[in-house]
């Protein structure tokens, strides 16, 4: 748990807010105690979407007939308010790890584990088309591992069956790859599109795969409409039931009732009393759980740095959603950029020397572990690339601004240059970046601004119609690999995480980048990198301060050749000045 700061409320309804637990596309998640003390995760809606009436109208909606789910292996909706200044909900907290994270670290789920998960997670559904509710976004991340059992989470997304509930148009709402085939044909989600995701979450849990790999978007969903799954790992007991749920066709799907009948026969368990027994004789997995702190109001100055916990992080109607747009319309490709003479004011430089650029790809020194001083408590640091981009996340919540030095470029190439300026976290995901750059040629000094994150106009410049010697497609360079937000998307996506202090490691596949860095590099080759480049990989060196924000990234661009070596591009960014508010407009 991170403890509340200066600008998180005390008290949401009748439950005092002791702690943040985490934070979604929606809104902030908090620790809660009732009056009887028992705890709650409690969401606060961002205030950007309780001003919009449409999401108002879907918020109290879909909560009442939420709260009607009743089932053994759901996360229960408690209250919520809609009608409040920030609408909230509080549900059940349930401690435990996600389906995602528990595989991550420790493998395929075997025997009774996997068939626990499996029953748990069919009893869950059943219950919630009981009440007439489409789950619509089934994935590891929306099932947590509780003490007692499986839990299915995250009604964010969920539609009521009766057709009542508002949807936008134009967007796919899901995980690309973990939308079933009908949602990619713009077919509305019905039951069968949940029971498609519970042979994928079978498939997953008995593989410790995705079903359909990795990939971008559009490849995934090729991949989901035109691949078969393979299901040899799913004991042969039930296979011929997961292969008949992840029927391309819904109408050649078994009902849900048709699973949870048909894993309770092999399982041998008849109703929910005896899933609950039988859970409790053979469910084993500790679980640490933190007791949370009684005192009144929290406070405490915020660390980042904390042991980012599965928690019961909800969302109402747009969360998660994907807008399919033509490649040359995705608003991640796209940066606002400005050029303005030297004559113009410039940032304030930071006059620190940048640090020198290696390719060893060693473990580097640790940075130093002491907490700042007027940091009360310590935290167990992440400890995988999920916790580790959560507690980014929060670090960079309150869109912080710090001055930045970067030196950097293509290898073998006039796309070189050193910068120091500003940048700042936009509330919209992106970065804004002030800056005077050097090229890495004989052209002066000049001061370029990066507008970024989602707030981009039509007839923005593109890096696909610049050059890449071009003093522009520089400072997109920089933008692109040297923004704290690129620092998330890079860490969220890698492998092979090594943590020392403060200090980061890991690896990126080349199929795994994607928005303004990924177009950096389809740009530089002309084409699409992951079919020119196929076996290139990014390396990462991140160092944190306490309190859990950049302090030096390095980010390395491998490319191997055919004589056995390899070409390494770097890009170092080192922050500094931390510090809140401030805002970059356009010259």
């Amino acid at each position: 748990m991170i403890p509340i700061n200066g600008d998180d409320p005390r008290q949401i309804g009748p439950y005092r807010i002791v702690g943040r637990l985490g934070a979604g596309g929606m809104g902030v998640v908090y620790a809660g105690l009732g009056p009887d003390g028992v705890r709650i995760a409690v969401k606060l809606i961002h205030a950007s979407f309780a001003a919009d009436p449409e999401f108002r109208a879907r918020f109290a909606r879909e909560i009442s007939v939420l709260g009607r789910v009743r089932g053994v292996c759901t996360a229960r909706i408690i209250a919520s308010d809609a009608n409040t200044a920030r609408p909230w909900l509080a549900a059940e907290y349930v401690p435990g790890p996600t389906l995602e994270e528990y595989v991550q670290a420790n493998g395929p789920l075997q025997g009774d584990r996997w068939f626990g998960l499996v029953a748990g997670l069919a009893e869950a559904l059943a219950a919630v088309h009981a009440v007439g509710v489409v789950h619509r976004d089934i994935k590891p991340s929306n099932v947590i591992l509780s003490p007692s059992g499986p839990r299915l989470v995250d009604f964010g997304i969920a539609r009521a069956l009766d057709g009542t509930s508002v949807t936008r148009s134009g967007t796919l709402i899901g995980t690309p790859g973990w939308v079933s085939p009908e949602e990619y044909r713009s077919t509305p989600a019905a039951t069968a599109a949940d029971v498609y995701g519970w042979g994928m979450l079978a498939v997953y849990a008995a593989t410790g795969r995705p079903p359909y790999g990795t990939g971008r978007p559009e490849v995934l969903a090729l991949r989901v409409l035109n691949d078969p799954v393979d299901t040899s790992a799913i004991p042969g007991s039930l296979r011929e039931l997961v292969d008949r749920s992840l029927a391309k066709d819904p109408l050649s799907r078994p009902s849900t009732q048709e699973v949870l009948e048909a894993v309770s026969r092999v399982w041998r368990i008849g109703g929910a009393d005896e899933l609950t027994a039988r859970l409790e004789r053979t469910w084993v997995l500790p679980v640490e759980d933190v007791p949370w702190p009684v005192r009144k109001g929290g406070g405490g100055r915020r660390t980042a740095m904390a042991y980012v916990a599965a928690v019961l992080v909800l969302g109402v109607g747009a969360a998660g959603a994907l807008r399919l747009l033509p490649e040359e319309d995705q608003p991640s490709t796209r940066s606002t950029l400005t050029a303005t003479a030297m004559a113009s004011t410039p940032p304030s430089p930071d006059t620190s020397s940048s640090e020198p650029t290696s390719s060893s790809e060693t473990m580097p020194s640790s940075e130093p572990t002491s907490a700042s001083p007027s940091t009360p408590e310590q935290f167990e640091p992440p400890r995988t690339p999920t916790e580790l981009a959560a507690a980014l996340d929060l670090a960079l919540e309150a869109n912080p601004t710090a001055s930045f030095s970067f030196q950097g470029g293509m290898t073998q190439s006039s796309a070189h240059a050193t910068a120091t300026g500003r940048t700042v976290t936009t509330e919209h995901g992106g970065n804004d970046l002030d800056m005077l750059v050097e090229a890495g040629d004989d052209r002066p000094r000049a001061r370029y601004v990066v507008l970024g994150g989602d707030t981009l106009h039509p007839g923005d410049e593109q890096l696909s119609v610049l050059r890449s010697d071009s003093p522009e497609w520089v400072a997109l360079m920089i933008a692109g690999t040297a923004g704290p937000s690129i620092i998330r998307e890079v860490v969220a996506n890698s492998t092979r995480m090594r943590r020392r202090g403060h200090t980061y490691t890991g690896t990126m596949a080349i199929d795994q980048t994607s928005g303004l860095l990924r177009a950096l590099l389809d740009s530089w080759e002309g084409g699409d990198v992951e079919r020119t480049r196929p076996r290139s990989y990014l390396t990462y060196s991140l160092s944190t301060d306490p309190d859990g924000r950049p302090r030096r990234f390095r980010l390395t661009w491998c490319v191997p050749t055919g004589d056995s070596g390899i070409y390494r591009s770097d890009f170092i960014t080192t922050y500094r000045d931390w510090r809140a508010g401030g805002r970059i407009d356009k010259p």
